[in-house]
């Protein structure tokens, strides 16, 4: 495999990251994850949009402006003959001095790698068992529209959930409202309408979150951004997790409880990868 690291392309065995990088230290840096589609890295625009958001939110220098990034990406899926694959793209600080202080001449550092797919399929997608975690994310919490490195409770959340033989996680936050999933946003369904928390709940600003509330107004359905505890989705009419990699999951268990399946669910996937296949 071909990684991109620093302005080289290299063979993954040869890519080497300083022992001092504040990602490494500290979790002081950002990435993206999204699906490479027929060689095309789907959405990637929104992506690198939203990593120059979180690199100016915490004042990372910018080591490569938008128009390289594409072309590196682009290039590094050349390079690999990948036709479908999962791209990551990570900037830290880079390697600095000891201690939390930002302040300095750091060398941002840009690693850009490719993984293994998941195969996907609207029609025979596996729904998801979920329990909610102890876990507490924090609201009104301006780090939310960050994908940070640091995913501590995220890690956790997942752990509970392998512990207890389920797929996934549900967060909450401090008010006892749903967020998110461990790596997924959150949707439910009621009477034809597409709900998902608002950003103020303390959740990621989801690339693919858009992207369906996007598909969901444009074959008329209705979308709102409301706060609810977990208790709420037992009577929904459907429940369903994305994120660029999987996409969108249909959960059928929370906690126990059985969830209604909404043929809505399938019909947003089936509009999701009509967009895909059209890029």
């Amino acid at each position: 495999m071909i990684v991109f690291l620093n302005g080289k392309f290299l063979p993954e065995e040869e890519a080497m990251v300083s022992v001092f990088d504040r990602g490494f230290l500290y979790g002081d840096g950002i990435f993206e994850t999204l699906r490479v589609n027929n060689g095309k890295p789907f959405l990637l625009d929104r992506h690198i949009g939203r990593l120059q958001h979180g690199m100016g939110t915490l004042h990372i220098g910018e080591r490569y402006d938008f128009g390289q990034l594409v072309q590196h990406a682009t290039a590094l899926i050349a390079k690999n003959n990948s036709t479908h694959a999962v791209l990551r793209i990570q900037v830290t600080r880079g390697a600095g001095k000891r201690g939390y202080s930002p302040s300095g001449n750091f060398d941002p550092t840009v690693l850009m790698s490719l993984h293994e797919a998941p195969s996907i399929d609207p029609d025979t997608v596996t729904p998801r068992k979920l329990i909610t975690a102890t876990q507490v994310l924090s609201d009104h919490d301006p780090m939310s529209t960050v994908k940070t490195t640091n995913k501590l409770p995220h890690i956790l959340a997942t752990r509970e959930a392998e512990v207890a033989g389920a797929d996934d996680a549900l967060l909450t936050n401090r008010e006892g409202n749903v967020t998110e999933a461990t790596s997924s946003n959150l949707f439910w369904i009621n009477n034809s309408e597409i709900i998902t928390p608002p950003l103020q709940s303390g959740c990621l600003s989801g690339i693919t979150r858009g992207m369906v509330l996007e598909l969901a107004a444009s074959i008329g359905l209705p979308t709102h951004q409301l706060n609810a505890v977990p208790r709420d989705l037992y009577t929904a009419d459907g429940v369903f997790l994305t994120n660029s990699v999987s996409e969108i999951q249909t959960v059928n268990s929370l906690d126990g409880h059985d969830l209604a399946v909404s043929p809505l669910i399938h019909e947003l996937h089936l509009a999701y990868h009509e967009v895909m296949a059209a890029q």
